[in-house]
């Protein structure tokens, strides 16, 4: 029999890319998704409309949803990369299930209350989770999801500060965040400068606003994550994406080993005269 510890393995395993990416709105989430190599959208939304991209018809319902995810993963095709558009859109139907079960008007009322119905979403969200990372073992998936800007109290600070934040359920929003290797947030490049106002003070304008760009790292502003070394900020464009997960993954170059220097040549002493000593 053999023994567990020699199933072990190690180093990195490249495989397809998990990742949610959310962003205001416009900002060119979908288009972004569009680049990825060739892409399938289960359409939730009409964002894809004006791209030249494969969808799904828009699912009226949860079961509907979870038909089509089994069709990607067990279906012949060749697509390389799912993309969900939207998982804010997706939600209200996974709430619609949970009323449907219950037989209630809405979430908020499942078992009485007091938030039991998001905790119960949960179950439905894990369902989704466990299709999706068993597609990423064939293909790119990625989640696209709207922002809202929220009121963050932080225990470390005396006061609070606003975020972008994932456009879900918070609940669902956590098991989203952890589920996946990337959380990109989306977003313009603005610059403030100081401009001046009056009786002598100054007051912020915003400058720019045409590069979209996106962070990979979470800040007071907002949520993000990754797994792959990224940069922090990077522009919006899924080439570049791709190039530093393919480097990431890349075996590390190491320099050649110098070889020693060859042994100083022998020089044999100049002939001597009668004898004596060397010439000088």
């Amino acid at each position: 029999m053999t023994a567990i510890l020699q199933t072990a393995t190690s180093g990195k395993r490249p495989v397809p890319v998990f990742l949610l990416i959310h962003g205001v709105d416009g900002v060119g989430k979908t288009t972004f998704a569009s680049q990825a190599p060739n892409p399938l959208f289960l359409g939730l939304e009409t964002g894809t409309n004006q791209l030249d991209v494969t969808r799904l018809p828009t699912p009226g319902s949860y079961q509907e949803f979870l038909q089509q995810l089994t069709a990607v993963r067990v279906e012949t095709h060749n697509h390389k990369t799912l993309v969900i558009d939207s998982l804010d859109w997706l939600e209200p139907l996974i709430w619609a299930k949970i009323c449907q079960e219950a037989n209630v008007v809405s979430i908020e009322k499942f078992e009485g209350g007091y938030g039991k119905g998001y905790v119960r979403a949960l179950d439905y969200w894990r369902e989704v989770v466990r299709d999706l990372m068993a597609i990423q073992r064939r293909m790119h998936v990625i989640l696209i999801a709207h922002t809202l800007i929220k009121k963050f109290d932080d225990p470390e600070q005396l006061a609070s500060y606003d975020r972008y934040l994932v456009a879900l359920q918070e609940k669902a929003a956590a098991l989203m965040r952890q589920a996946v290797d990337c959380v990109l947030f989306a977003n313009y490049k603005v610059k403030v400068v100081n401009v001046k106002s009056g009786a002598g003070g100054q007051s912020g304008k915003g400058k720019g606003g045409t590069d979209r760009v996106m962070y990979t790292e979470s800040r007071p502003a907002f949520e993000a994550k990754n797994r792959f070394s990224l940069p922090f900020e990077m522009p919006l464009d899924w080439k570049n994406f791709g190039a530093h997960v393919k480097a990431f993954y890349a075996p590390p170059v190491t320099d050649p080993v110098p070889l020693e220097p060859p042994p100083a040549p022998i020089i044999p002493p100049e002939p001597t005269t009668n004898g004596g000593t060397p010439n000088a």
